[in-house]
Formats: C-alpha cells, sequence, structure tokens
C-alpha cells in the first residue's frame, strides 16, 4: 500500500499530470457546458422536438430506399473501411446487381426480409458499408412525434432524473479526451522512471516486476481520473441549481464515470504500460493515436447513440432515451469488456516485463 501511495503521490505532483488536468477539465466543460444549458424543465415544443433512431419496420425501410436509391443513381457509394469515409463506385455488372436489390428492398414486408436485402447490397458494396442490419438504424433518424416526444421527456425526469441525460452528455465527451490522452501521460510516467533509475530503487528492495506495474496501472487509474471525478462533481451541482424543485439524481454523473468513462480510461493507461514495455519509448501513443481515430470516425457516424464494440460509446444528445435503455445491456457488456481487455493488456505487460528481466540475468551471468 505504501508503494501505490508513493506512485500516486509521484504522478500527482507531476507537470504531465498538471497539463493533462487543465486539457482534460477544459475540454469537458467548452463541450458539455453548451448542452447543460439547455432546459429540461419542460417538454420541448413541436417544433423543437429532437431527432430519434426509429425501429419500425417501415421507417427502417424508407430510409434504406431513400438513401441506397440516391447514392444508386450517383454511382457514388459512401464505405467506411477502417473507420475513414472512402467513395465506390459500380461496375456495370455490379450495378445491375445493385438495382435488382433495390427492387428487392421495394417488395420486402418484414424485418427478416428486409435485413438479408441489407446484406446482399452490404456485400456488393465490398463491405464496411452502412447497409449493415446494425447500421440501417442510422437510416431511420427522423423527428419525434408527440407520442415519442411525451415518452422522451417522460425518461427524462422519471427515469433519468435529469441529470441522468447531461450525464450522457458528459460521459460522451470525457470518453473521447480519456480515450487518448492518459497512454501519452503513463508513457511519459514510465520514462521518467528509467531516467530517474527509480525502476532500480524499487528492484533492489525485492518488488518483483509484477507487483510494480499493477501498483503504478492502479495508481494511474486513480490519479487520472479525478480531473474527471471533479468535472462530474461540478456538473452535479450546476444541475442541482438549475433544478432546485425537481427530484435529481446525484450520483448520476459519478455513475457515469466509473461505468461509462472508466473502462476507456482503463484501456489508454494498460496500452501506455504495455507498449512501454514492448518498446521502451512513445511508440504506443502513435498506435493509440490510430486506435482512437479509427473508434471516432465509426463513433462519428452516429454520435446521439452508438454503442456496440466502440473504446468510446457516443450518446452527444439529451434526448433519445428510450434508445439509451433500450440497448443498456449492450453499452454494459461493452464496458465489461474493455475493462477485462484492459487487465489482460496489464498481465502481457507483466509477462513483457518478466521475459525481458529473466533475458538481462541471463546475459549478465553469460557475461561473468
Amino acid at each position: 500500500m505504501r508503494l501505490f501511495w508513493l506512485e500516486s503521490k509521484r504522478l500527482f505532483l507531476s507537470l504531465s499530470f498538471l497539463i493533462y488536468s487543465v486539457l482534460v477539465c477544459g475540454f469537458i466543460v467548452l463541450n458539455v457546458n453548451p448542452l447543460v444549458n439547455r432546459s429540461l424543465a419542460t417538454m420541448p415544443t413541436a417544433s423543437h422536438y429532437d431527432a430519434i433512431y426509429a425501429s419500425d419496420f417501415q421507417t427502417l425501410k424508407n430510409g434504406v430506399l431513400s438513401q441506397l436509391t440516391d447514392e444508386y443513381k450517383e454511382n457514388t457509394y459512401t464505405t467506411y473501411p477502417m473507420g475513414f469515409a472512402k467513395t465506390t463506385s459500380l461496375k456495370s455488372d455490379k450495378r445491375n446487381a445493385m438495382q435488382e436489390q433495390i427492387t428487392v428492398l421495394r417488395s420486402a414486408s418484414n424485418r427478416r426480409e428486409l435485413n438479408h436485402a441489407v446484406k446482399r447490397v452490404d456485400q456488393l458494396l465490398g463491405g464496411h458499408s452502412g447497409y449493415t442490419t446494425a447500421n440501417i438504424v442510422t437510416l431511420a433518424r427522423r423527428q419525434m412525434n408527440a407520442r415519442e416526444a411525451k415518452q422522451d421527456y417522460r425518461l427524462i425526469v422519471t427515469r433519468d432524473k435529469i441529470s441522468g441525460a447531461f450525464a450522457r452528455v458528459f460521459a460522451d465527451i470525457a470518453g473521447l479526451i480519456v480515450g487518448i490522452l492518459p497512454t501519452v501521460i503513463v508513457i511519459a510516467f514510465c520514462y521518467a522512471d528509467r531516467r530517474s533509475r527509480a525502476l532500480a530503487t524499487v528492484q533492489s528492495k525485492f518488488i518483483s516486476s509484477g507487483r510494480r506495474i499493477i501498483t503504478q496501472y492502479f495508481a494511474s487509474l486513480m490519479v487520472l481520473l479525478l480531473p474527471v471525478l471533479a468535472v462530474a462533481m461540478y456538473f452535479t451541482l450546476r444541475v442541482v441549481g438549475l433544478y432546485p424543485h425537481q427530484a435529481i439524481d446525484l450520483l448520476a454523473f459519478m455513475k457515469a464515470t466509473f461505468i461509462w468513462v472508466l473502462p476507456t480510461l482503463m484501456i489508454s493507461s494498460a496500452v501506455g504500460f504495455m507498449t512501454y514495455q514492448l518498446f521502451g519509448n512513445f511508440m504506443g501513443f502513435a498506435l493509440q493515436i490510430g486506435w482512437w481515430l479509427i473508434t471516432t470516425m465509426i463513433g462519428s457516424r452516429r454520435v446521439d447513440g452508438n454503442y456496440g464494440w466502440l473504446l468510446m460509446p457516443r450518446h452527444n444528445s439529451l434526448h433519445n432515451a428510450a434508445y439509451f435503455y433500450d440497448h443498456l445491456n449492450e453499452l454494459l457488456v461493452n464496458r465489461a469488456s474493455y475493462a477485462v481487455l484492459a487487465l489482460i493488456m496489464i498481465g502481457v505487460a507483466i509477462l513483457i516485463a518478466q521475459l525481458r528481466k529473466g533475458g538481462l540475468r541471463l546475459a549478465l551471468s553469460s557475461h561473468h
């Protein structure tokens, strides 16, 4: 425990942590504040109904047909290999096959037939398109009707208790910044270890490399989460002040921090430890930038409700609450999976450290 507090103090007092805190707090506050200033005290009027992703068959079918027909006419389709947008055109044979699939889509009478036709469209485009059973919901985005707006507002007031709606946006924004910055902070932390010869000091006290990495990892999680928790507390107080006569979930931002944001932080921190053991330099930051860019590009295709297997789940909307609760289990599985993956990565980092330590001992013994 003493080693844990020593490592936590060392990171907490570092210049890199000060810079990290300013960037994290500034990024979250600047991006979340505008939405917190939007009032949820009353149900929006018809002219201000938010957009939602519809799940009914007819809206899905119309949405798919509308976009696919437009792309077919222009013979320009957008696909997303590696998460980046790319335009694709079809040769005459595949273009004819696409026309046939449009006819099939028009005659589809149920969700099973629609999914089968959509899968064929995706195959004709070489995959990685928006025409998949998981993504066609993005083509069914429309403004809420009066009934849906009433249900959405009821969920925000009774289930979210106002603060939950803001907490989703907070988690969305916080995830973006902690998905990238902790990696470079951790690598700098490890690099400072080597430069200050702290590693030799720790090893001289017979502390195993595994225990040292585990201790540093959990110390990094605690310290690097502090700015996020501080902003969470700030927004909790703001929401309480803005809605003095409403029943507010005082723990909404904290729950969002630990359940939604923390697994992303666990991954970005684990990447730092693992890649530093592997490369001994800042190469891991470049790898994390690549991962971050890919998941950001994929997530940007549907920012107001996109969970799946994204490293940084997206819900940049105060509304679409029904969609969130319908897919809550999907989000929870996502977050648990990334937490487990992060721990596996730390296990790999420990294994690499032990192998390198064993190799060093072997080299020293052979030298003598």
